[in-house]
């Protein structure tokens, strides 16, 4: 499910264009905003390559587009990062005149109106579905102390080790903000365990990454080997960035068929209230016992794996 139409991808890449001149800071721009290594790759390098401003723009988006979660988390950190703007370098405002500021604010007024009328839409479509009540009112102001932690996650520049335990108490407030019992990570026989989770009766092992890429093979399939040690064991593997298609490949030829996949593009749309996490967990679970598909977008029930 694509929640990024073009239009409002065009006025994200105008906003870019409009606050940052010099090709590197639009090459930290991406890097700052998280975006994976097999991104950043494909401008690297942009004055050997003769990449323009708005060629680096472009091919960021489009492979961002083409990942299997649409690039939805990366693309939802730099929409809330431009539409809230404020740093305007006097050098290329004011010193050099490359960039102007009044056509900037103009720009960013206007993706911010865009925003707006975005998640107006999308929580229209949810509000159908449910009566608003009190609880309803505290359940935003909730969720909006949950943005806010996660985007606060995103931005952190201490280490990677530092950003996944924050990863891991992130997914454990946010499953008891839905009711769900948790518990914090442990140790069985010298292996940890992130925590985990009780849905529908039944206890999943959590295993949460936020690495700056894809997550390969041999972290996912370690992960599901451990469940096999348990009765009964299952597994929830979160990737922030998604998997490699190697891994998905091996994973899906495999006979280890005891963990749910989720990425960054689940969070975002719970975080946009598109869907509950309870709901998500129950797509995702039904689709694996019933299907056999252990990566699918929750809201469409669509296989994140491609067809070769």
């Amino acid at each position: 499910m694509k929640i990024f139409s073009p239009s409002l991808k065009r006025q994200m890449k105008d906003c870019i264009l409009a606050v940052l001149w010099p090709r590197k800071d639009i090459y930290f721009f991406f890097k700052d905003h998280s975006c994976p290594t097999n991104v950043l790759k494909v401008i690297e390098k942009w004055e050997e390559k003769e990449l323009s401003r708005s060629a680096m723009v472009d091919l960021v988006f489009e492979v961002l587009g083409d990942m299997p979660d649409n690039g939805t988390l990366h693309f939802n950190l730099m929409l809330d990062s431009l539409s809230n703007w404020t740093h305007f370098d006097d050098y290329w405002f004011n010193n050099q005149k490359k960039l102007n500021l009044d056509d900037a604010k103009k720009k960013i007024a206007a993706l911010k109106e865009a925003k707006e009328r975005n998640i107006d839409k999308a929580r229209e479509r949810v509000a159908k579905e449910r009566e608003r009540t009190t609880a309803l009112e505290e359940r935003h102001s909730s969720l909006e102390e949950m943005r806010k932690d996660f985007q606060d996650i995103s931005m952190n520049k201490e280490t990677a080790q530092k950003r996944g335990y924050a990863f891991e108490r992130f997914l454990t407030k946010m499953a008891r903000f839905y009711d769900l019992k948790v518990t914090e990570s442990f140790r069985i026989k010298g292996t940890q365990i992130d925590g985990t989770i009780k849905y529908d009766g039944e206890n999943y092992n959590i295993e949460a990454k936020w690495h700056d890429r894809q997550l390969s093979d041999e972290p996912l399939l370690a992960f599901c080997h451990k469940q096999e040690i348990n009765m009964h064991g299952r597994g929830i593997f979160v990737s922030i960035n998604g998997f490699t298609e190697g891994a998905l490949s091996i994973l899906e030829k495999s006979s280890v068929k005891n963990t749910v996949l989720m990425d960054g593009e689940d969070i975002a749309l719970i975080l946009a209230e598109i869907i509950a996490l309870p709901q998500a967990l129950e797509m995702k679970i039904h689709a694996a016992q019933t299907q056999g598909k252990f990566y699918i977008n929750p809201v469409t029930g669509i296989s994140k794996i491609r067809v070769s």
